[in-house]
């Protein structure tokens, strides 16, 4: 599975911090560059083929809390340079606590998601897995392994998502859930997404002091 090309990488930077004086006060404002809200959260593929491994632990450790690295769930998987598939990760999540569950949904049913859960998607011919992070009807966000953070339109996205020859349940998905309770992150996904010129108008805001 291929590295995707970056479509973007902006690479002008801004300070790490930003001093405002108010009065006799010091205050230090925290400012991200564009690289930082781009990979925000997310867990990079650090190989070619290992976009499964880095999406289970992106949506383990944000939404679950955990913290599993790449390379323990690419070692977990046990398949060497090849590719991985959703049987492939829901064997292995077992020994982690977890478990999961594949789905076959229409685009209407996967809009109705509360949690994240990790989607196949077709790029330009080559198979890739990434995590949803937030859907409503018009705006699909995916915490995305190669990409960082990226928002699309419903047509965008079913571009990508539509890999099945069925007229209605059109997608596939994984769901992984907990064997026991545990916490989850209550602001890692939005069924309010907003689109990726929201996101920059939120660094411009910061770059105004």
């Amino acid at each position: 599975m291929i590295r995707l090309i970056l479509l973007f990488c902006l690479t002008f930077t801004v300070n790490a911090g930003v001093i405002v004086p108010i009065a006799n006060l010091n205050i230090e404002v925290g400012t991200k560059t564009w690289k930082d809200l781009r990979d925000e959260k997310i867990v990079k593929q650090d190989k070619d083929y290992s976009c499964g491994a880095a999406s289970m632990a992106t949506l383990l450790n944000e939404f679950y809390n955990q913290s599993f690295t790449e390379i323990e769930l690419l070692k977990a998987m046990d398949k060497g340079d090849g590719s991985a598939s959703f049987d492939d990760m829901a064997k292995a999540l077992p020994q982690f606590g977890f478990r999961a569950v594949g789905y076959a949904l229409s685009f209407e049913q996967l809009s109705k998601l509360k949690i994240p859960t990790i989607v196949y998607l077709k790029y330009r011919k080559d198979d890739h897995f990434s995590v949803l992070r937030g859907i409503s009807n018009s705006t699909v966000w995916l915490s995305d392994p190669s990409l960082g953070n990226r928002t699309y339109s419903k047509e965008q996205f079913l571009d990508m998502w539509d890999t099945r020859d069925d007229k209605l349940l059109k997608g596939k998905i994984l769901a992984i859930l907990p064997n026991a309770k545990v916490k989850q992150s209550v602001d890692f996904f939005t069924k309010t997404p907003k689109r990726q010129t929201s996101l920059t108008s939120d660094l411009q805001a910061l770059n105004r002091f």
